[in-house]
């Protein structure tokens, strides 16, 4: 199955303690990268979100953001770090001696010190909260994978419609290479003849200037790898996982092979199916990019 890494997909889910809505887009990426936005108060589940994403997405950029409508004030649960409160004061103390000022420590110097306020979530608000995030996302997750299940369809039939024209190519290609021989001993007799006055070429040599070009011009083996690379791409999209960066190695492959032929290539319709074949390994290159 063909996933895209583009995708996007949001849910929302409710309790007592407010609204919370998750929006999960994905986009293009090498690797796995995640970039979130949450309130403050629901920081504390930000390694849980991260690892319940990484279960549906593997590969791609993911920007998350989750928006909490919340029913409790945040006035009514500040809580301040008592242990923080002394350690600052004691080393604002020191300080203090040190530098030999003048003057008493006063709570408005403490007051922005980090960490020192926050917002304390109580244990049975973070009991029915993450239940509820978690809801969330994996609703969103959902209507994402979908979303880029259908993205991926898309670019599976393009991408088999692609490896059909480079074999219908290369079908060209092997005929053409055989016929291109036939033509040169053809060319090289009558050269020959037109240059000795009509002396015909001795058989043998004629034989072995042929044998000696044939080889030069052999793109029998590079045929064959082009054929075994277009069969391991059709395999390959029918399987399941992370098979972007499969795909783009073997679509490199298939562009060093054209890409021999294209240096071997003596003859002008080959050398115009080469470059119908490099165009579309080219179009598969770009396309692949957004596989997961």
């Amino acid at each position: 199955m063909i996933k895209s890494m583009t995708g996007f997909g949001q849910a929302a889910a409710q309790s007592k303690f407010g609204k919370l809505k998750v929006e999960i887009r994905t986009l293009n990426n090498r690797f796995f990268d995640i970039t979130d936005k949450f309130p403050e108060q629901l920081y504390i589940f930000e390694d849980r979100v991260r690892n319940t994403i990484k279960r549906s997405v593997k590969r791609g950029k993911v920007n998350i953001n989750v928006i909490y409508d919340e029913r409790i004030k945040k006035e009514d649960r500040i809580a301040i770090d008592e242990k923080i409160a002394k350690r600052y004061h004691g080393e604002l103390n020191k300080l203090k001696k040190l530098l030999k000022l003048q003057g008493e420590i006063r709570l408005e110097n403490m007051l922005s010190c980090p960490g020192l306020v926050g917002y304390k979530m109580e244990e049975k608000e973070e009991n029915v909260l993450w239940p509820l995030l978690k809801k969330a996302i994996e609703g969103a997750l959902d209507k994402l994978v979908q979303d880029r299940i259908r993205e991926g369809e898309i670019l599976g039939k393009d991408l088999k419609k692609r490896v059909k024209n480079i074999e219908t190519a290369l079908v060209s290609i092997k005929s053409r290479a055989v016929i291109n021989l036939e033509q040169y001993k053809t060319r090289l007799a009558k050269r020959v003849k037109d240059l000795s006055n009509g002396k015909e070429l001795d058989k043998a040599r004629l034989e072995t200037e042929v044998a000696i070009f044939a080889k030069n011009c052999d793109i029998q083996e590079e045929i064959v790898r082009i054929k075994s690379h277009t069969k391991s791409f059709r395999t390959c999209l029918q399987s399941n996982g992370e098979i972007g960066k499969k795909l783009d190695f073997i679509a490199q492959e298939l562009h060093r092979e054209i890409n021999t032929i294209g240096s071997k290539a003596s003859d002008f319709k080959i050398s115009q199916a080469v470059i119908q074949v490099k165009s579309e390994i080219e179009k598969i290159r770009e396309q692949v990019k957004n596989i997961e």
